[in-house]
């Protein structure tokens, strides 16, 4: 995560002047533009199958780790690239995912512990919509969280009745928290299912056409 994390610093700097951002616009930059370090933090324990609702932390690009206020985060600044939705076998980047939050989709966080059986039903929950990523998410406190953004559901499985009303409420251009609800979730960073991080040596070509 670390060396792949300083790739992306890397490369961002060639394409700052293509998506309109200067480091010092970073907040958690000092005034060398370098990042600083960010305590994660550990996961919180939900209250299971109530959805819950949070305050909007903001949806500026930023250039550096973010310390979000809940893990996994439900809305906040973010990179300027986003998490091609699909399923994933390795966890996502919160900064990635969160920018498709913005989009109007669903994330799907699970326990890197769950079986087989709970991984293919997410999947094939993924399978369904566009606007559908899924990916483990290590220190999670419990099997299944789903969260969309200024929203979050935790669960013991997807049978779980709440799942249904998340995705009727929260799901693409039905969501009306997301800033930019329907947007691509689609051609940016990411191939499922091994390989969240493919494109980013492509970023500064993919900011240059979009």
């Amino acid at each position: 995560m670390g060396r792949l994390f300083a790739v992306l610093i890397a490369v961002v700097a060639v394409f700052v002047c293509g998506c309109g951002l200067r480091p010092a616009e970073a907040p958690l930059a000092n005034s060398d533009g370098e990042c600083q370090s960010v305590d994660r933090g550990d996961p919180a324990k939900l209250e299971v199958g109530v959805i819950l609702e949070f305050e909007d932390f903001g949806a500026a690009h930023v250039l550096c780790e973010v310390a979000y206020e809940t893990r996994p985060p439900a809305s906040g600044d973010h990179f300027p690239t986003w998490q091609n939705c699909g399923f994933y076998t390795e966890p996502i980047r919160d900064e990635t995912a969160v920018h498709s939050l913005e989009h109007g989709a669903i994330w799907i966080a699970y326990a890197p512990t769950v079986d087989a059986a709970t991984r293919d039903t997410i999947a094939a929950a993924v399978d369904l919509d566009g606007h559908v990523l899924a990916a483990p998410y290590p220190g999670l406190k419990h099997p299944i969280v789903l969260t969309a953004w200024q929203r979050q559901l935790a669960v013991m499985s997807m049978a779980d009745p709440a799942v249904a009303e998340f995705f009727n409420q929260q799901l693409g251009r039905v969501s009306e928290t997301a800033p930019e609800a329907g947007v691509s979730c689609a051609n940016a960073i990411g191939v499922p299912p091994e390989d969240p991080d493919r494109g980013f040596a492509n970023a500064e070509a993919f900011f240059m056409d979009n």
